[in-house]
């Protein structure tokens, strides 16, 4: 298995860490070979053969939990079912603010990234929210909200502490989790109520249209860029060799530069070899370049004595 030196890049010291970047040759010339665009279905079908068919066959399961009224404030809640006081890790998908789900039938999405999860030693989290056009700022701001919200209140009861909760977000799901982390007007709880931020392959300044809208005084308002710059929160930031130049590459070098400058501690990595939608479906299979990163800097946001309660608001 080759090895090879990664670089992450915090934003006042870089740490040598050894990671595994060794997806199959034939899969990283596919994913090459696509070059810079975001097609979910095609990168899909290139790692269909390195998935179980049901990543969390024998996990307890408890899938389209409410936490609100609309028929997409709903949560998946993947455990052992064993254990208590445990780290919870809640996803946040992608999908443009206008499609995604957090589990579709018969895939491996995002099941796989729960599974992961619990191997851990983690309780998953897997959450949906509601989409364009119906629905704008702050309604996604607001979803992500009361989603932490409800698993604070409720995790206990699948193992889960709700005093170590951490959020992960991919594409839309990562832009959604830098709103919430840079808006604290909006945190359910003061501080955030996590324990760091996850932001894969995200946008983090504003532009008009979208969930933006269009009034230029409420766009410019809802820019993470200075939320991400003062914020308290532990960010670990990627993204991928073969993202979108526009806006996924750009906006992940400029958020590393603006929280660089600001010496402002962050972890930011290159995934190589990996398009925008790759470097999550390829979590649980033989290639841990991103979970050799994430997983230890998880353990670490989450250990040592819990932060102080987030319940009881």
């Amino acid at each position: 298995m080759k090895r090879l030196i990664v670089l992450l890049a915090l934003a006042t010291v870089s740490v040598p860490v050894i990671v595994r970047a060794d997806l199959p040759a034939d899969v990283a010339r596919a994913v090459a070979a696509m070059g810079h665009v975001n097609d979910a279905q095609k990168t899909r079908l290139i790692f269909d053969p390195l998935q179980p068919v049901d990543p969390i066959a024998g996990l307890k399961v408890e899938r389209d939990i409410a936490y609100g009224t609309d028929v997409k404030q709903t949560l998946d809640v993947v455990s052992n079912g064993q254990g208590a006081g445990k780290p919870v890790l809640v996803f946040v998908h992608g999908g443009g603010f206008t499609g995604g789900d957090k589990h579709q039938p018969g895939q491996f999405t995002n099941d796989n990234l729960m599974k992961w999860a619990v191997d851990q030693g983690m309780v998953g989290v897997d959450i949906n929210y509601r989409l364009l056009p119906a629905h704008v700022l702050p309604a996604q701001i607001e979803d992500a909200r009361d989603a932490l919200a409800w698993t604070a209140r409720n995790i206990a009861r699948y193992g889960g502490d709700p005093n170590r909760m951490l959020l992960w977000g991919h594409s839309a799901g990562a832009t959604l989790v830098g709103l919430y982390v840079s808006h604290p007007d909006y945190h359910y709880a003061r501080g955030g109520g996590i324990s760091g931020a996850v932001m894969t392959s995200g946008g983090y300044d504003s532009r008009p249209g979208g969930i933006f809208g269009t009034d230029p005084e409420k766009v410019k308002a809802w820019s993470s860029v200075d939320g991400l710059r003062k914020t308290t929160i532990p960010l670990f930031i990627t993204r991928a060799e073969w993202d979108p130049e526009m806006p996924q590459i750009a906006q992940g070098e400029m958020i590393h530069r603006v929280l660089t400058e600001a010496g402002r501690d962050h972890v930011f990595h290159i995934m190589k070899t990996h398009n925008h939608m790759s470097q999550i479906y390829s979590v649980g299979t033989s290639e841990h370049q991103l979970t050799d990163l994430l997983g230890p800097w998880l353990k670490q946001r989450v250990a040592g004595p819990a932060r102080q309660s987030a319940s009881g608001r």
